[in-house]
């Protein structure tokens, strides 16, 4: 069994993720609202863990982990191991290389669950564990997220994970059938620019298991600071 995933993210009128560059809101709109627009309906989803990918992770841990890398952790180590998770909801950090040196084993009051690669060091699984940070394992690269799921499902009781990805990370659970909600917030803005990530970003030259899903309307709601609610189950087909 794996979790409920809904992909929860705020975007401008055209879909851009990159918020550096959208335009100002009108005058009539504050921009905190409109950021709280996104966080009131994130807790309306009422999901119990929450996920980012390697890039957001390192915005807010940016130190590398310098330790021994070259020491890859035998197969006996390759084990889930459960830290503190004492939270209410758990934030699951993809960081496939175990590069990401945490300096707390919380993000915004949550603790921190993370997703590996079986090539990573021994000394960054003890790194973890000294901090108390669970982890999980994403096959021999990091990239079998499935895997992952299906563990945090039957290890941590995890049943519905909010996926705020960038493009490329959203992708990744869509591409692979693992994604059941879509649910945007767009907010009353622009990007324009050509090229810029998108809410769903797919590598490859195919995109063969977006082409098997399709997108029924759950909801549709006018909230506060001209920001408007899309809420989407994701069906297979």
């Amino acid at each position: 069994m794996k979790p409920q995933i809904i992909c929860h993210m705020m975007a401008p009128v055209d879909g851009k993720v990159d918020n550096s560059r959208w335009t100002a809101p009108d005058k009539e709109y504050n921009a905190d609202e409109i950021t709280a627009q996104y966080h009131t309906i994130g807790q309306r989803l009422a999901t119990d863990a929450w996920l980012f990918g390697t890039r957001t992770v390192k915005e807010f841990f940016p130190e590398r982990f310098e330790g021994c890398t070259y020491h890859v952790a035998y197969p006996d180590q390759l084990r889930t191991f459960v830290g503190d998770c004492g939270s209410r909801r758990q934030m699951i950090a993809l960081v496939p290389d175990g590069d990401v040196r945490f300096t707390d084993n919380r993000l915004r009051g949550d603790n921190i669950i993370v997703v590996l690669g079986e090539h990573v060091s021994a000394d960054y699984l003890e790194f973890l564990e000294d901090m108390q940070i669970s982890y999980v394992f994403a096959g021999k690269d990091g990239t079998d997220i499935g895997k992952a799921m299906e563990t945090l499902y039957n290890d941590f009781g995890i049943r519905r994970v909010s996926l705020q990805g960038g493009g490329i990370t959203n992708g990744s659970f869509f591409q692979v059938g693992l994604v059941s909600e879509l649910s945007i917030v767009v907010s009353p803005q622009l990007d324009g620019r050509q090229g810029a990530p998108s809410i769903i970003d797919h590598r490859g030259e195919t995109a063969d298991e977006l082409s098997r899903q399709s997108l029924r309307l759950i909801n549709v709601e006018r909230l506060e600071a001209g920001c408007v609610w899309l809420h989407y189950q994701v069906r297979q087909m």
